[in-house]
């Protein structure tokens, strides 16, 4: 799907570094890091082969496989062509900030699951990860993809991370801020530097009653009208609110059309948008995530 995109006929070297400054420093920014994965095409490979193992002999000091294969093809004049969708994962513990921020390219692979905390609560790695998968099953080039829309009567912002999770803001968060990524998690190195990385960051509120309300994946289905995603609240926090507080939902209902994306689409994506329905119960909230039109904006409207 992500590869379709490219001319399989042209000498292509895609891929990702890590999130980490402190290790795309180390390592290099120009290289593709082998836990993520990358992705040479073959007429590359072909060449690549005839010339690896006189390459490789120049570089016994590199640290791992995916430093010599970057040697060799900067030898062979080749850059990296970046792919969001590769995501290196130089983290521990909890990723959900970087999870529900996730960049509006398909989701293509996750590495270091083993370092990390459950994708999602009171779940194993590998049942979280299999929960993941189905919902990947149903709608896959949506997978993580984050839609945002506003309730203008109570001033909060939702912000739809599909198959993943649903964060509601009681307040009004412009939408450069919920793009960036909550650092939820802890860094791959202890050290001055191992808390820099190369994407957008903001800080993650420690105290889970002034923190935003988050629903995790629940089910998915898909019938006549679309396919439907229900999340729930996961953990339970004993925190006052008023009926005026998102609080009060026990769960949202997304609703949504399979993602299909073309050639173009892929080359140049662009953000769903989405639309807070009112409620038919009081204590559920239900969404339809949509195209956007030519010229919406997504802004909280007054």
């Amino acid at each position: 799907m992500t590869l379709s995109k490219y001319d399989h006929g042209f000498w292509y070297y895609i891929g990702t570094n890590s999130e980490s400054f402190m290790q795309n420093k180390f390592f290099s920014y120009e290289m593709a890091f082998g836990g993520a994965g990358f992705a040479i095409s073959y007429p590359l490979a072909k060449v690549l082969a005839k010339v690896f193992d006189s390459c490789i002999e120049r570089y016994p000091h590199l640290y791992g496989s995916d430093g010599r294969i970057h040697a060799c093809l900067s030898e062979l004049g080749v850059g990296l062509t970046r792919e969001p969708g590769f995501h290196q994962m130089d983290f521990h513990k909890n990723v959900f900030g970087m999870l529900a921020a996730h960049p509006i390219w398909p989701l293509v692979s996750m590495h270091h699951m083993e370092e990390i905390d459950p994708i999602f609560p009171n779940m194993t790695t590998v049942k979280a990860l299999e929960h993941l998968y189905n919902a990947a099953s149903f709608d896959p080039h949506r997978i993580l993809q984050q839609t945002v829309c506003y309730d203008s009567w109570f001033s909060w912002t939702v912000s739809v991370s599909w198959g993943y999770a649903v964060q509601v803001f009681d307040k009004h968060v412009l939408l450069p801020n919920v793009q960036r990524v909550q650092e939820s998690y802890a860094p791959w190195k202890s050290s001055h530097l191992g808390g820099l990385y190369d994407f957008d960051t903001k800080k993650y509120e420690p105290d889970p009653c002034r923190r935003q309300l988050v629903f995790f994946l629940d089910k998915v289905s898909s019938g006549i009208n679309g396919t439907e995603t229900i999340y729930k609240k996961k953990t339970f926090e004993k925190c006052k609110f008023d009926r005026s507080s998102p609080r009060r939902f026990e769960k949202i209902r997304v609703l949504s059309n399979k993602l299909v994306l073309d050639k173009q689409q892929l080359l140049a994506p662009r953000r769903h948008c989405c639309d807070a329905l009112p409620s038919t119960l009081s204590n559920v909230m239900e969404i339809t995530i949509r195209e956007c039109k030519e010229d919406e904006l997504i802004h909280m409207q007054h």
